[in-house]
């Protein structure tokens, strides 16, 4: 059973659409915890909605980053959880944990690394990045994380068009209509024991 925690700072978008496929499959799968750094935000509001238990952890209630960490940290123990998947959380993730969780914890972002990831490349200063650098194309990564932002080792890309009239905006959404889909595919594959490890390098098993 994989018994994951979900990391969100934002709408929770990603989240909802993992959750709802959790309970589509939760002979396999089940969330436990929401970590955000936001008390005010769509993620912690759906958590309280649907009895999803969640902490906050951020400077104004941790202003010792040791502090931050070790809630985090106990909270994951706490709760058992053996899995993590980011969903828009827009802080990096404790070393502590990231060692803790080798090749355990999944990220999903909006383009086609390594183009326009690392610090600072995050939401709609993405999108604004590839409007504004006149890409032909864009589209999801989801990749494990490491101590690197958005270098960790990927596991799937899909690409869609950028299209003349598109917008930082247009563009934002139709990526996050494909993250939803490419997520819960990922997802689906890990938890059906289809994401293989070939050395560093996680391959989808088409079996």
């Amino acid at each position: 059973m994989f018994i994951f925690c979900i990391f969100a700072s934002g709408t929770g978008s990603n989240f909802i659409e993992i959750h709802r496929f959790s309970k589509k499959n939760s002979n396999k799968m089940k969330i436990n915890l929401l970590i955000s750094d936001k008390i005010d935000c769509g993620a912690v509001d759906y958590a309280k909605n649907n009895k999803i238990d969640y902490i906050i952890v951020n400077a104004k209630l941790f202003p010792d980053v040791k502090d931050q960490e070790s809630r985090i940290c106990e909270s994951l123990k706490f709760y058992k959880i053996n899995f993590i998947a980011l969903a828009g959380y827009i802080k990096k993730v404790p070393i502590t944990v990231i060692n803790d969780f080798k090749n355990k914890i999944l990220n999903i972002h909006p383009s086609l690394l390594p183009k326009f990831g690392g610090k600072g490349f995050y939401g709609m200063n993405v999108h604004n990045a590839v409007i504004q650098s006149k890409e032909s194309k864009t589209g999801v990564t989801i990749h494990f994380v490491n101590k690197d932002y958005d270098k960790g080792p990927i596991v799937y890309q899909e690409e869609i068009p950028v299209y003349s009239k598109d917008n930082a905006e247009k563009l934002s959404k139709r990526v996050l209509r494909l993250e939803h889909k490419t997520y819960k595919k990922i997802i689906s594959y890990l938890i059906n024991d289809k994401i293989m490890w070939n050395g560093n390098k996680p391959e989808i098993r088409k079996i």
